[in-house]
């Protein structure tokens, strides 16, 4: 969508890591050293969809925690490079950065991860306190669920009337934090895991069924992502879209989802309807799949158009 220059930025709050991804050139094999390729890069949910909505032209400011090492420093550069302004992320000394080890079969899928995240706890209340003006400057927030449930406590007990809040799940472990905020949410893109976790109902329920009941706790548009069978997305004013995946190549999916995300805060600021957001965050997100690094690095307003058009009927 358009970039105004001289709007306030979005402001997301959550993780940065290094991703370290393995992936396998043969079939998987439990137990044994397969060839393949192995890749470092930016990575973060919070981070990823930072650099998303700063290349889709939104001006973009970062709330993380980074260690003192070698990888903060190329998490710094690769995101920098991107357009974020990191002005207001922590740097903590004499800590390691965290990191995110993935393990991805031929195909991208990922089969195994391990997440070292714990350094995202330095975003204390007390720290986010005192990055208040950042906050209440912003054209809307952003937050992962990685949270601490402390600062998330004290990000929605400062929610304003003025500043959308989007929110990412992250994993079903990590979105039950999100519970007790559902109705400060403006819009939550949850898998249908996370959305049964959220709601108390059965994974296997309608995603129809799920969306409302995530719009009757107080979210005001829900987007649920369904892997293969694309996202399903409603309003609570009952506007409905369903949008199925785009075939495309896939390289990796670590970043889409996040890609999915930015596009969907974008959109939302733009005021399009879901009929027209939908395609167009699907579009965002599969340059992603078709990228080795977390976000692809050619995404923009125009790469989008240029996707969306192929995959029209």
């Amino acid at each position: 969508m358009k970039s105004e220059a001289k709007t306030p930025p979005i402001v997301v709050i959550g993780g940065a890591n290094m991703d370290l991804s393995g992936q396998a050139a043969v079939a998987m094999r439990s137990g044994d050293s397969l060839p393949g390729t192995v890749r470092a890069s930016a990575g973060g949910v919070g981070r990823n969809i930072a650099e998303a909505l700063a290349r889709l032209g939104r001006l973009t400011k970062l709330i993380a925690a980074l260690g003192d090492d070698g990888f903060a420093e190329d998490i710094v550069r690769q995101t920098s490079v991107a357009g974020v302004d990191l002005r207001a992320t922590l740097r903590v000394p004499e800590q390691t950065t965290s990191t995110y080890l993935s393990v991805l079969d031929s195909a991208g899928e990922m089969q195994l991860a391990i997440n070292d995240m714990d350094l995202v706890n330095a975003l204390t209340p007390k720290v986010l306190a005192e990055r208040m003006r950042d906050l209440e400057d912003a054209k809307a927030w952003v937050v992962d669920a990685n949270l601490s449930e402390d600062a998330l406590a004290f990000i929605f007990s400062n929610t304003q009337s003025n500043i959308p809040v989007f929110a990412e799940p992250v994993s079903v472990t990590k979105a039950v934090k999100l519970l007790p905020w559902l109705s400060r949410i403006t819009l939550l893109k949850p898998n249908r895991i996370e959305a049964a976790a959220l709601t108390g109902r059965s994974e296997d329920s309608p995603v129809e069924d799920l969306s409302r009941a995530l719009h009757d706790l107080g979210v005001k548009r829900v987007v649920i992502s369904q892997g293969r069978d694309g996202v399903w997305g409603s309003d609570a004013d009952g506007d409905v879209f369903a949008q199925p995946i785009f075939p495309v190549s896939i390289q990796s999916v670590t970043g889409a989802g996040d890609t999915l995300m930015a596009a969907l805060v974008d959109t939302y600021l733009a005021g399009l309807p879901l009929s027209e957001a939908l395609p167009w965050a699907q579009a965002a997100a599969s340059l992603s799949l078709q990228s080795s690094r977390a976000i692809h690095p050619g995404l923009c307003e125009a790469a989008v158009r240029s996707e969306q058009e192929a995959h029209k009927p």
